[in-house]
């Protein structure tokens, strides 16, 4: 079998048996891509050894010059596509079989927005609300940050999932896990029933929470354009979905929230991912504490 038939009926498997989202099938179409040019059109998935695996893996790093997490999540799509290949005893034994191809990733901190920030941009979705775009915005900002959800998340939540009375939302989230997210503020209760008002004007044929003006279902980069037109408003730079979850993580630690209720919300896998905003706590609090100098505020200095 060529390289690329593997990677096409991979991706049907994916979509047809694994039910993958289609956020999660399109990085995989792009992550297999990539292989099936370096491999070239001619290349068997029986000639995929480990020289061939190491040459690509040097590849993606000195000469495409990809950071370290895309790499990473280039080679896990291709391992699992390996993987399935032996389960499909289409290859007697995955290249990658006792491998040793680790990517060690530099630590990144969560890079939260500061409590300033927080309010200057939930103000500013606040106060041009009147129209489609102007309410979207606004019901963007404010579910990003009081969930902590991931924009795909969003993108992805339906109406029919949404319990404004008992405020809850139920959502996918990585690996086709389902949560729930709370709505426990009456605010964005309220805010939501407005926005399903004026969804009904637009939206006919979709379950979709979110809609453009079309009434077509919201996709992920109209959302991030919600949030990064609505920064710039407030005159913001670099505000992402994302960071309005790290904010959103960071500021349940520090009201006190476990960090286990905080994981759970948040659908990590692991905790130790959840564990990097107590980081950013401890990193805050060094600053805290160096900005007050007590040493040398008894010393006469402060």
């Amino acid at each position: 079998m060529l390289v690329a038939e593997a990677c096409d009926e991979f991706l049907i498997h994916c979509r047809v048996a694994k039910t993958l989202s289609p956020h999660s099938l399109r990085a995989y179409a792009i992550d297999l891509a990539e292989f099936r040019a370096f491999a070239g059109p001619e290349c068997h998935v029986d000639a995929c050894d480990r020289a061939l695996l190491r040459g690509y893996l040097g590849h993606l790093l000195d000469v495409r010059g990809l950071m370290e997490s895309s790499v990473k999540r280039r080679v896990a799509c291709l391992k699992a596509m390996f993987r399935w290949l032996e389960r499909e005893e289409v290859l007697a034994v995955s290249p990658f079989h006792r491998l040793d191809l680790v990517i060690r990733l530099p630590r990144r901190l969560p890079r939260a927005l500061p409590a300033d920030d927080l309010r200057r941009l939930l103000a500013t979705a606040a106060a041009d609300n009147s129209g489609h775009r102007g309410l979207a915005a606004q019901v963007t900002v404010e579910l990003l940050f009081t969930t902590g959800m991931r924009v795909g998340e969003l993108a992805s939540a339906t109406v029919s999932a949404l319990d404004l009375i008992g405020g809850t939302l139920r959502i996918l989230g990585k690996g086709s896990r389902e949560r729930t997210v709370f709505l426990v503020d009456q605010d964005i209760r309220t805010l939501l029933a407005a926005w399903l008002r004026r969804r009904e004007g637009v939206a006919h044929d979709t379950d979709a929470l979110m809609v453009t003006p079309s009434g077509r279902p919201a996709t992920t980069a109209w959302l991030r354009g919600m949030v990064k037109a609505t920064a710039a408003q407030a005159g913001l730079n670099a505000i992402t979905p994302h960071r309005l979850r790290h904010s959103a993580a960071t500021q349940l630690l520090e009201a006190g929230v476990d960090i286990r209720f905080v994981q759970r919300l948040l659908g990590h896998h692991s905790i130790a991912t959840t564990q990097l905003y107590t980081a950013v706590r401890d990193t805050a609090l060094k600053a805290a504490v160096c900005a007050a100098d007590i040493k040398g505020r008894v010393r006469g200095r402060g």
